[in-house]
């Protein structure tokens, strides 16, 4: 049997290797509630690796013999399982998951033993934790706390109105050291030529360290009036109801239909392109695209350059993402 190995995550949860419970009791009617854990012989069992103090964990409960699964977030405490947040589901017929609504599954409140398993999968998080950076901005601390810029950013004042022009595809690097659910994004609107719109989206990033699959649309900015510009209606996003990051990289794209001044800096710790494929220094490519066809599923980025932070009114926007646990 391979040993239960007790590791504490980024993201602030704690995982180990081969451990498994059933069940015989599950909250509510059809149960879809707080499970109760019971021991199967000669196996690690959570309380064995993580005490029976409340831990958050990454769980998946498998029904072996109606072919069910969930796997979410919860947390355990004194063999309790409780369903804090189901992210993936499968009931027999429908997969969910972060494009859909997710809900927790029925598994029965009274399940024979041995037909539930529970275990731990750390997936995501085992990723760990990134090297966080500094993040100064003084000006305006309480604006930013919910929705930190990214982790290779300095700003030791109130930052520069840095500027990005209609029908250019512009993509900013956003490092972050540790898992969550994404639930809100931030931009400090300074100046606008007129009415108009931003349409916004995040990327993952490719083995080149350029973006490549988009993740989420989210929803169109009014830019008829400058300040600070935030959606958190993860509702209407594409796809809905927010998506779990693991600690990382990532690419926020940005096109707009009249020319804006975001608020930003030109000091970075640690960029994310530097000289890759000869794009220069900074944080920022852009590339000419079109605001009606709006961002790309995958940006080509043919003819793409480096929005240098020191030249020509171009640099590095601050843009926070809202992660939560």
């Amino acid at each position: 049997m391979a040993a239960a190995a007790n590791r504490r995550l980024g993201s602030g949860m704690r995982a180990g290797n081969y451990v498994e419970e059933t069940t015989t009791a599950i909250a509510g009617a059809s149960g879809n509630g707080a499970v109760t854990l019971t021991a199967i012989a000669n196996t690690p069992r959570f309380s064995t690796v993580l005490g029976t103090g409340a831990t958050t964990v990454r769980y998946v409960i498998e029904d072996t013999v109606n072919k069910k699964f969930e796997s979410g977030i919860g947390t355990v405490a004194a063999n309790v399982l409780t369903r804090s947040r189901p992210q993936i589901t499968w009931d027999g017929a429908t997969y969910k998951d972060a494009s859909s609504s997710v809900a927790a599954l029925a598994f029965g409140s009274t399940p024979a033993s041995g037909n539930i398993k529970i275990r731990m999968a750390p997936l995501a998080e085992i990723a760990g934790a990134l090297k966080p950076g500094r993040q100064q901005i003084t000006d305006a601390d309480n604006l930013w706390a919910l929705y930190p810029i990214s982790e290779h950013m300095q700003a030791g004042s109130n930052g520069s109105a840095r500027t990005f022009y209609p029908n250019i595809e512009y993509y900013a690097g956003y490092k972050m050291s540790t898992a969550g659910l994404l639930t809100g994004i931030r931009i400090d609107l300074r100046t606008t030529s007129g009415a108009g719109t931003l349409k916004w989206a995040l990327y993952d990033v490719g083995h080149n360290g350029l973006p490549n699959n988009k993740l989420v649309t989210f929803n169109n900015v009014n830019l008829s009036a400058t300040g600070l510009k935030t959606d958190t209606a993860v509702a209407s996003w594409a796809p809905a109801n927010g998506i779990w990051l693991p600690p990382g990289w990532y690419v926020i794209g940005m096109i707009c239909d009249v020319q804006i001044d975001l608020g930003g800096n030109t000091n970075n710790i640690d960029s994310l392109y530097c000289r890759s494929n000869g794009y220069g220094y900074g944080d920022t490519l852009r590339v000419a695209g079109s605001f009606a066809s709006g961002l790309p599923a995958t940006p080509s980025l043919s003819g793409a350059s480096m929005n240098d932070p020191g030249a020509s009114g171009h640099g590095n926007a601050w843009i926070g993402l809202k992660v939560i646990a």
